[in-house]
């Protein structure tokens, strides 16, 4: 095979290697960037479940506050019977401890009922912090793995900039600069292998007396005449493009 069509074979190789990378290089930040979000929102449920229990917590306390001093309220009124004077008086003494003991009982009644809404959110906010934790390992191990990966790109890239000097070097200036036309033009795919008159590159036939110079393994390079690409024979130890 040509020897100028080997290199262009292999630069090939390495621009789609590095094409990867860089679209690696773009989508790894904005993955990163979802999987936070993802997990922020977790993570605002729980503390949401959190406020919730402290909200409710306060309002068993104010509760409480209120029926202690309901009932000392109610004490003061029941001492309050033996000094009345009159009949009346009685009667007006007993209407108010009959209504602060029913106020009372409201608030008794309201403090169980907190205390099972309680007992219900610390049992829902016990369960999501248990899924929260298992959450956030995988969260933190899944950032870390990312994180190493954007790492890891810059040297990647690097090392292949550095493999596609060496190899453009060694290319023929007019060929490298039809190569780089080609490639622009073709979403960054300029060399192709082709196999049974069909180019790999565009998929579409390629005519049967074209297709025999391809096999003659000649100096010249031959483009598909469809997509333009610069097309090579197939063979089972090369990769096609």
């Amino acid at each position: 095979m040509n020897e100028q069509l080997l290199y262009l074979i292999e630069l090939q190789k390495i621009d789609t290697e590095t094409q990867k990378v860089l679209l690696g290089r773009k989508e790894l930040p904005v993955l990163l960037a979802r999987r936070e979000e993802t997990f922020e929102v977790i993570k605002s449920r729980i503390a949401e479940h959190r406020s919730n229990l402290e909200e409710k917590n306060r309002t068993h306390r104010e509760l409480e506050d209120k029926l202690k001093k309901g009932l000392e309220q109610l004490r003061k009124t029941r001492d309050r019977v033996h000094d009345v004077k009159s009949n009346k008086e009685y009667q007006a003494v007993l209407k108010e401890i009959e209504t602060l003991e029913q106020k009372n009982g409201v608030v008794e009644d309201q403090i169980i009922s907190i205390l099972e809404e309680i007992d219900a959110v610390k049992t829902l906010l016990s369960i999501k912090e248990q899924e929260f934790s298992g959450e956030q390992q995988t969260y933190e191990e899944d950032k870390r793995k990312t994180e190493e990966q954007i790492g890891s790109i810059e040297s990647q890239l690097q090392s292949g900039q550095k493999q596609g000097e060496e190899i453009r070097r060694k290319i023929r200036k007019d060929l490298l600069k039809k190569y780089e036309i080609i490639k622009n033009v073709n979403h960054g795919l300029a060399v192709v292998s082709a196999w049974k008159e069909t180019c790999n590159g565009c998929h579409m036939n390629i005519p049967p007396q074209l297709y025999n110079e391809l096999l003659e393994s000649g100096d010249d390079l031959i483009c598909c005449p469809n997509c333009r690409r610069i097309i090579y024979r197939h063979e089972q130890n090369v990769d096609g493009a």
